[in-house]
């Protein structure tokens, strides 16, 4: 994709989100962005130096603390003089001073060595930096957003991070939700990256069913996870239409490919086994040895309600079965006031198989 990416999602929650950014950027104040890997802490905080005025004075700078080793994670951030250590033959202004002006994003600042958060505090407080090896403090006006996916208090209490930097980083806290918690927003984010990274300008298309799909399926990996789908599925199939149901499963994300296959194996078919030679009405009406008004009693059917020249036919059957089908699968729904999850439990099926039983039956959310 060409430029940044930018926070997509119409749902409340991520409009709530972008509002509440909103108010909070003009300010200095430090911002602790916190959400699980790849919901999009970066494009949060990217966001946040547009609005603040920041990206006419200085630039948006990024580290991410657990990508860079230990030894040269202090130079990285506040910079070193020429000969500070070996194969420091030029000076280095480091990530804070690159951002004088701007804002400096943190990434995974759960990561960072304990040795340097006493640094990174102290410049954080006083506005200074001591570049390695140097003896004098340099003056820096930056803004500090970190993110994190770990919980830092769990860290503290353990240790591993400093409460006293856990306090001065979480000024103006922000909480991203995972994609699970606004699936609505699913579609609209395929769409999104479809559309940027597009050869000539004709984005991939899902059928129907695809779409249903991609909305049952939980995005561990969130936003950055429908990104690497689009961009794999307009590498292979550039501005085609696609049956995601249709494709080898090595193309879906293996949690996706998992999950069709468990639904392929607790499906029941549609259609009768060409084995059924007992006659219709006889299999509906007679009762067996558990069931003493067999199938008729599961379906509303009794031997008396059922006048005796009645003509089942393969298509009546199923006719009866996907009516009865609906009424438990509307019943269900009215029960759990329209959640789909709850619905899907309650008929002990997998909820992109309810879905599919949804879309086939014209059921719509009640």
């Amino acid at each position: 994709m060409k430029g940044h990416q930018r926070f997509v999602g119409g749902s409340a929650v991520t409009q709530e989100l972008l509002s509440y950014i909103e108010r909070v950027a003009p300010s200095d104040a430090p911002i602790l962005i916190r959400g699980a890997t790849g919901v999009g802490k970066e494009v949060i905080a990217r966001e946040i130096h547009r609005l603040s005025g920041r990206d006419n004075a200085g630039k948006f700078v990024a580290v991410n603390c657990s990508a860079i080793p230990t030894e040269l994670l202090e130079s990285e951030l506040f910079g070193h003089e020429k000969g500070a250590f070996s194969g420091a033959v030029t000076s280095y202004p480091g990530r804070m001073r690159l951002a004088d002006g701007g804002s400096l994003l943190l990434d995974e600042i759960g990561d960072m060595p304990s040795e340097l958060q006493a640094k990174l505090l102290r410049a954080i407080q006083e506005g200074v930096v001591t570049p390695v090896g140097a003896v004098e403090e340099v003056d820096v006006d930056v803004r500090v957003i970190s993110a994190t996916h770990k919980p830092l208090e769990a860290l503290i209490d353990s240790g591993k991070f400093r409460e006293d930097l856990f306090f001065r980083l979480n000024v103006i806290p922000i909480t991203i939700p995972p994609l699970r918690e606004r699936p609505e927003e699913i579609i609209e984010l395929f769409d999104y990256f479809s559309d940027g990274y597009a050869v000539q300008g004709d984005p991939v298309k899902l059928n129907a069913k695809s779409v249903s799909l991609l909305q049952a399926y939980r995005w561990p990996g969130n936003v950055r996870e429908v990104e690497n789908f689009c961009r794999r599925l307009t590498a292979l199939f550039p501005g085609e239409k696609i049956d995601l149901y249709a494709l080898p499963q090595a193309f879906l994300p293996p949690q996706m490919a998992r999950m069709l296959a468990e639904d392929a194996a607790s499906q029941v078919s549609d259609t009768l086994p060409t084995s059924f030679q007992m006659d219709a009405t006889d299999a509906l009406l007679a009762p067996d040895d558990d069931d003493e008004d067999g199938i008729g009693r599961v379906l509303g059917i009794t031997s008396a309600e059922a006048p005796p020249h009645i003509e089942l036919t393969e298509a009546t059957l199923k006719a009866r079965l996907a009516h009865f089908e609906r009424e438990l699968i509307e019943k269900a729904l009215a029960d759990a006031n329209g959640n789909i999850s709850e619905a899907a439990r309650t008929l002990s099926v997998k909820r992109t198989t309810l879905i599919e039983k949804m879309g086939r039956l014209k059921i719509t959310k009640t």
